[in-house]
Parts: structure tokens; C-alpha cells; sequence
């Protein structure tokens, strides 16, 4: 019985070599254009009327070589789960990238202390290459 059972794991871990693999980050993917760290992120909460509240977000923008955009990202807290709220594509010839959070087509936008945090991707065939998320950043939004 022994045996038997030396035999199949032993067989079932030199099957598993076999396995091809497609990892997009292996070193003989040369063509591959990591998306870069963003970097400078800044927000604000703006208040225009009594029922509106618009968060506006603002980060350096990075080489279009590798940056076909980003994801933004928000949470209720430091440590909590981020969920991305939306994508914004990059905009070549433009130093600092923006992306404003509104209440009016977003109902979650409301009173409190919101995390917002922004990463790159670039666009492959396969689908979006992301880069890290960014440190993230607090803000609040005052009645």
C-alpha cells in the first residue's frame, strides 16, 4: 500500500513539471512594459452647491510608453479592502493626471473620511498588466 502511494505522488509530481505556464512576468518576456508607481497623489473634497460634493483627485502622470491608464481606487479606512470605484485612461502631453468622485452619479459620495488610492496598467492582449497601488491618501468630506 505504501508502495502504491510512494508510486502515484511521485507520478503526480513529475506530471506537474510538464504544466506550461503563462506567467506574463517571466524573465523571457521582453516586450513586456511594466506599468511605473504613481506618484504625487493629492485630493480634496469640493463642495459647489448644498447637494453636491465632488472629490477631486490629482497624481503625476507616467510615461505613456508604459501607462495605458489607471485605476482608482477607495476604502472606508487605512487597512480596509479598496475597491476600485473607476478607470481613467492616461492623457499623453499632460504632466498631472485628475479624476473627480462625484455625488451626483455616485450616491456613496457623501459625509465621512474616504481612502483613495491610484495604480497603472498597461493594456495587453491578455488583459491589464497592473502596476503597485500608490501610498494611500485620507479624505474628508464635511457636511
Amino acid at each position: 500500500m505504501r508502495y502504491i502511494l510512494i508510486v502515484l505522488l511521485t507520478l503526480l509530481v513529475m506530471s506537474g513539471c510538464g504544466i506550461k505556464r503563462d506567467n506574463p512576468l517571466d524573465p523571457d518576456t521582453h516586450d513586456l512594459q511594466i506599468p511605473s508607481n504613481v506618484g504625487g497623489l493629492q485630493g480634496h473634497a469640493i463642495r459647489p452647491g448644498p447637494y453636491t460634493v465632488y472629490v477631486q483627485l490629482s497624481w503625476s502622470g507616467n510615461n505613456p510608453n508604459n501607462t495605458d491608464g489607471y485605476y482608482i481606487y477607495r476604502s472606508l479606512s487605512y487597512n480596509s479592502a479598496y475597491a476600485v470605484i473607476d478607470t481613467v485612461l492616461h492623457t499623453e502631453g499632460i504632466d498631472s493626471q485628475t479624476y473627480n468622485h462625484s455625488s451626483e452619479n455616485d450616491s456613496s459620495v457623501t459625509a465621512g473620511r474616504f481612502w483613495y488610492s491610484v495604480s497603472a496598467f498597461k493594456a495587453y492582449p491578455a488583459g491589464n498588466l497592473e502596476g503597485r497601488k500608490c501610498e494611500p491618501i485620507s479624505v474628508d468630506i464635511r457636511d
